[in-house]
Formats: C-alpha cells, structure tokens, sequence
C-alpha cells in the first residue's frame, strides 16, 4: 500500500510523466524532429513547468532533453554495430582519440569536447576544494553550485551532443534555429502585449515578458534579431551555388532564382517584431550585439569574404550598412528613454555604467583572492551583499548583485582559470573551424550565421552575462552544436 507521501509524489509527477511520455515516443519514431522542436522549449523552464524530485528541482526542457538524450543511446545499444561504430565511434570521435584514418578532425588540440572537459573540471574544482575545511571556498553553498551543474551544463551540452549526432544536415540545421527563433518571437510578443495592455512589471518600466528582468529577456531574443537578419541578408545579397549538369540546368533556366514571397514575408514579420521587442526593453547590450555583429559581418562581407565585391563599391555597401544601423540606434535615441541613454556615459553618480565600474571591481578583487580556483557558480550573489563595501571603501549603489555583468569574468570566477581557458579555447576552435571551410555554399553562409550569432553573444556579453541562464545555455550550445555539425559537412 503506497504511503501518502509516495501517492503525493506520484501525483505531482503524473502530468510531467504523461508529457515526458508522449514525448519519449516522438523521441523514439522521429528522433531528428524531437531536436529540432526542443529549441522552441527553451523559455520552459519557469512557472508551473517546475517538479520536483526527492528535493531536486527539475524543469520541463531538462527531463525533455533527458529522455531525447536516453532514447538516442538506447536505440544506439540496440545494435552490437551501432555499439561498436555508432555510440563508441562518436564518444573517441568526440574527444579526439581516433587516428587520422579515421577522422578528419582528429586529434584533441581540435576537439571541442577538450575545452568543454576543461570547463568542467573548472566548474567541479571549487566543489571539491569546498570540503576542506581550510580552503577559502568551505562556505560555498554546494547545492546552488550543482544546480547550476545540472541545468545550465549538464543538459545543455546533452542537447549539444543530440545536434552533432542526430541532425542529419544543413536543412534540419536551419530548421533548428528556425524554432528557436519563433520561440523568441512568442516572447517577444508577451512584451509588446505588455507594453500595449500597460501591464509592465520591471521596475524601470521596461518590458521583460515572462521574466524579472528586461535584460533578460533581450538576451534571449536578440541572437535570434540576428539570424533573422542574416538570413534575409543572403536571400538578397548572396547568389546560390550550383554543382554538376543538374545544378548547370538550374542556374541556365533560373529554377531558384525567384524569392519566396512566403518566405519574405515571414522573416520579414519575424525580424520587426523582434527589433520591436528589443527597443522595449531599451537594453544597450543588446543593441550593441545587434548593430556590432552585423556591422563587422558587413565589413568580412564586402571586403574579405568569397563574396567580396570591388573596393570602392564594398565602401559604398559598408557605408550604407553603417547609415541604416545610425538610422535605426538614432530612432532608439530619440524615440526612447533619453535619460536611460544619458546616463550610460555618466560615471560619477549613479548609473547603469557606475553600477557596472563598481560591479567590476569587486569582481577584479574576488579575482586577485581566487585566482585559480575562482569563487564557485552562483556565489556571486553572496559575496558581493557580504565584501563589496569593504572592496569600495563605501556602500556600493546596488547592495544586490546576481552576477559580474561580463561573460569572461563570470567564468572566471565560476569555474576559475581552467574553466575561462577551456571557455576561451573552444571559442578559438569554432572561429577557427569556420576560417578553414574551404567550400562557400550554403554550409558555410550557415556556419557565418551561427559565428555572427556567437559575436553578437560575446558583444552583448562585454556588458551583460549571457550563457548563465538555463534558456540562455541552451542557446549558446545549440549554436556551438550547429557548428560542430557543420564541420562534419565540409
């Protein structure tokens, strides 16, 4: 007979049961769909989507790609051949131990999985040097650092592992990001509603969607701006590859020239809601990835790139890339919270800048007192309540703080030097990887999309911490998955 407490558990579980359920079955009869539709489940990882299990927390997406994950291997153990090439080929492959026989990107200076166990043992050092009472680290709260392991590492770099191995090519890339962008629109559209129905919650009064914070929520919709950008860049500006006497009759009578209107008018809706959506939350980070990414991808474009046109026309195209981006920041200006723009360049009072100097500077300190170990993930928060008026000599503007407002220090503070230099090391593997495709079709316009993506993280990221959320996690390594895939593809 179950006891009450085992009849509570069972019926808390009962509707994320039957979800995980179903979706184990679209799992198993359509594992490349099941992927690709989990970039639009991102956001589900808030509100009534929550379980938990013996006291852990879990969210809807982690158990999504849980059982995306498990069906995956199990249909790999299934077959004594999948075992031995299939499972065990992919896991040496991964981490760069098979011979050049057998791999083109052989070799564990090339593997991405290297980096990635370097982030790792970064993010497990300071765990570990927490149980000896005479570390400087024994006070760190040990279950905030493991949840963060579990969702913002452990099941990203599951999904990770599903795009490189399970999304058979570029189409099923693209799709991919496809959802992950009408994700963001969805989100978007919370905000605008927010903004129009005078329902905003932030405090600054700027929209957040589903989130406590506006800059959140331009982290996570902005990187989407891009690609949308970016693929109505190359619909107009880049022509299509053609191979072979069936790509020569197609280019001969024109069969893929002619532009889907369908298609234009649904990026095109996409991209202005999106950039609506931006101006509301008036995040400056997000607008300096936006406008930053594009405007240096313009510059590889026209002046370096396969596609690169004569010098004097290259500068005019440059010019008129830099003139819309000042048309559009100029109507952010005008049109928006001026005094929110003023004080970004005010230092010497209270502002989103002086805030962020007196951000940095405890975060240099916590630095130069854990240098190697850094200080654990998630306990930012509480040592800056506890040493950021002793660092300042005086109270600090923010007496709360949830993180450094900069993606490298926050790795380097959560996982310590070893994980900033496997953070550092896989970012120079992917620009790298991408600087050697040798072929210019429409593998390597994906992978420049994914790499503008990417700048536009780490240029938000100067400013913000983007990747240190669970939705944001997930975007990040769904990027650097479409990469590793578009590196076998070449």
């Amino acid at each position: 007979m179950l006891s009450f407490w085992s009849f509570s558990l069972l019926h808390q579980l009962l509707i994320p049961g039957i979800i995980l359920f179903l979706w184990g079955i679209v799992s198993w009869g359509w594992p490349v769909v099941s992927v690709i539709l989990l970039s639009a489940f991102f956001p589900f990882y808030f509100g009534p989507v929550k379980f938990t299990i013996y006291g852990v927390p879990f969210t809807l997406i982690e158990w999504m790609i849980y059982v995306s994950f498990l069906v995956y291997i199990f249909r790999s153990f299934l077959s004594w051949r999948r075992l031995r090439e299939g499972v065990m080929y992919n896991v040496k492959k991964g981490f760069g131990i098979l011979s050049q026989k057998h791999s083109s990107h052989h070799g564990w200076k090339r593997s991405l999985w290297t980096p990635i166990v370097f982030i790792l043992i970064g993010l497990l050092l300071p765990l570990i040097s927490s149980f000896f009472e005479e570390s400087s680290l024994a006070g760190i709260d040990r279950h905030i650092l493991l949840g963060i392991l579990k969702g913002w590492f452990i099941a990203p770099l599951m999904y990770f592992y599903l795009m490189q191995h399970v999304l058979p090519g570029l189409k099923a890339i693209r799709r991919c990001f496809e959802w992950y962008t009408i994700s963001a629109v969805f989100l978007s559209l919370w905000g605008i509603a927010q903004f129009v129905l005078h329902f905003v919650t932030t405090p600054d009064g700027r929209v957040s969607g589903p989130f406590e914070s506006a800059n959140y929520l331009a982290l996570y919709i902005m990187p989407a701006a891009v690609f949308v950008s970016m693929r109505l860049w190359y619909i107009f500006s880049v022509p299509r590859e053609y191979h072979g006497l069936i790509g020569l009759f197609r280019k001969i009578f024109h069969v893929d020239d002619a532009l889907s209107p369908a298609v234009l008018i649904r990026y095109g809706l996409f991209g202005v809601i999106l950039l609506v959506a931006l101006y509301l939350t008036r995040s400056f980070g997000a607008f300096l990835g936006l406008f930053g990414s594009l405007f240096g991808y313009g510059i590889y474009h026209f002046f370096f790139s396969y596609w690169k046109v004569p010098f004097r026309k290259a500068m005019l195209w440059c010019a008129v890339v830099f003139v819309g981006l000042a048309v559009m920041g100029g109507i952010f200006f005008v049109t928006g919270d001026r005094g929110k723009f003023n004080q970004a360049f005010n230092v010497a009072s209270r502002s989103s800048s002086s805030v962020r100097l007196q951000v940095w500077t405890v975060a240099g300190e916590l630095i130069e007192r854990n240098f190697f170990l850094g200080i654990g993930a998630g306990q930012f928060e509480r040592l800056y309540a506890r040493d950021a008026s002793t660092i300042l000599g005086h109270e600090p503007y923010e007496k709360t703080m949830l993180h450094p407002h900069n993606i490298f220090l926050m790795y380097w503070l959560s996982s310590g030097l070893v994980g900033l230099v496997g953070f550092v090391w896989l970012l120079v593997l992917l620009f790298v990887g991408i600087a050697r495709m040798p072929r210019h079709d429409g593998v390597k316009r994906m992978a420049l999309v994914c790499l503008t993506m990417l700048v536009a993280i780490l240029l938000h990221g100067l400013v913000d911490t983007p990747i240190w959320k669970n939705d944001l996690a997930l975007e990040f390594w769904m990027i650097v998955g479409a990469l590793a895939s578009l590196r076998k593809l070449v």
